[in-house]
């Protein structure tokens, strides 16, 4: 299944031309209607900026988005496609408070997503045509972080192709030819680097406690950026255990950014000659959440107590290099060699490890070399629980949670 967006601008001045795309012929004002008929696509997400409102004439959001709606569907003889207005800046009329562009990357993120995941293609067009200044930039950022989070869970490769139109000039009646000018087909490894990529600067977890979870009492920036690693580096056992933690951080994240919902917008702005946005959401709020989500997604399935072969499922799936895979599943395996000698209950792997080979150090309890969690999958044999019950063995990090935590929070 296909399914296109197109950012607009101003659609008052777009005539009708000629375009020419995938060998054909197609007479329209609206390049997206070029694309879709061409390729035989029936989902259109059309975004258009809340700046197209005339202030002069209304005086409040639902009034605006109303005149918008009207307008652009008139002007471009839309039909089947679906039309979302979204908060974005323009001149000196349409302003954030904060003076930043933020709510347009947040608002086409989140939106994307939502329809992603209740449309599930496998196959993303964004059409930049017609999109002015920052649109088309931050939008196809906003699109493609979307369809990676979307995408974990749901598919195991999805395409994502751009499309772009020669410069209509006014009077031209064409030909004007629209350009396939970018593609890329995501597995779910590449996705899961793409999204963790933003983690990777000094500062982000300042920005994250001092921008996205400022006033969010059951979540911090600590957790965020251990987990951040912990998915990076293939320590699935620490997102297991923490998934429940996670899932309430979720929450708080999603009660920010589903302000924006082009369903029910419940953004501040001030309507007068113009629109000031109230709301400062900073852009990482749009990482935070993607991460926070697919790692829901990841964790999915998981009962009370995290078993071996769950773990062994993450790596399988959702591990980040080959090497990293490798790793986890030989440390499954080699545990798997032990299962006659473990307990029914839980015991510290450091000591199992010594009962099977007298010359094995006796177990330094909460005490983990970071650079064995790391090389070790997470089976650092300090800090690592095992039990049995029946075939299946079970995993955890017990009371060196916190100690595990720590160590997280940043690559060796």
């Amino acid at each position: 299944m296909k399914i296109l967006f197109a950012p607009i601008g101003d659609p008052k001045n777009y005539e009708e031309v000629e375009y020419i795309v995938n060998s054909g012929k197609i007479n329209t004002n609206a390049s997206f209607k070029a694309i879709s008929e061409s390729y035989g696509v029936k989902d259109v997400i059309v975004y258009a900026g809340l700046s197209l409102c005339d202030t002069g004439k209304y005086k409040d959001y639902q009034s605006c988005v109303s005149s918008i709606i009207n307008e652009v569907k008139s002007k471009l003889s839309l039909r089947d496609e679906m039309l979302i207005i979204v908060p974005n800046v323009y001149g000196n009329k349409y302003v954030q408070e904060d003076r930043k562009i933020t709510l347009f990357s947040n608002s086409i993120y989140y939106n994307t997503l939502k329809i992603l995941e209740e449309r599930k293609p496998n196959e993303i067009i964004i059409d930049i045509t017609h999109g002015i200044n920052y649109m088309p930039l931050l939008a196809t950022d906003s699109i493609k972080l979307a369809t990676y989070t979307y995408m974990v869970g749901e598919k195991d490769k999805v395409t994502i192709e751009i499309f772009n139109s020669e410069p209509v000039i006014r009077g031209n009646k064409g030909p004007y030819h629209i350009s396939k000018v970018y593609e890329e087909k995501v597995d779910v490894r590449q996705t899961l680097l793409s999204i963790l990529s933003y983690f990777l600067s000094a500062d982000f977890k300042n920005k994250v406690a001092n921008n996205v979870l400022k006033g969010v009492s059951n979540c911090n920036a600590d957790l965020i950026m251990s987990s951040a690693n912990a998915l990076f580096s293939g320590i699935f056992i620490f997102l297991a255990s923490v998934r429940k933690e996670l899932e309430e951080c979720l929450k708080a994240v999603e009660e920010k950014i589903n302000i924006l919902d082009y369903r029910y917008f419940r953004g501040n702005l001030v309507v007068d000659n113009g629109i000031v946005y109230k709301d400062r959401l900073p852009l990482e709020l749009t990482y935070v959440h993607s991460l926070l989500t697919i790692i829901k997604k990841i964790t999915s399935g998981i009962g009370m107590e995290v078993k071996l072969s769950d773990i062994r499922l993450m790596a399988e799936k959702y591990s980040t290099s080959e090497t990293i895979k490798s790793i986890v599943l030989n440390e499954i395996d080699q545990i798997n060699k032990k299962i006659d000698i473990l307990d029914s209950s839980f015991q510290l792997y450091a000591d199992i490890l010594r009962s099977a080979d007298k010359e094995e150090e006796k177990g330094k309890e909460c005490e983990p070399n970071k650079r064995n969690l790391f090389a070790h999958g997470g089976f650092e044999k300090n800090v690592t629980y095992l039990r049995k019950e029946g075939n299946e063995v079970y995993v955890s990090y017990g009371k060196c949670l916190e100690n595990v935590k720590k160590h997280l929070q940043s690559r060796i």
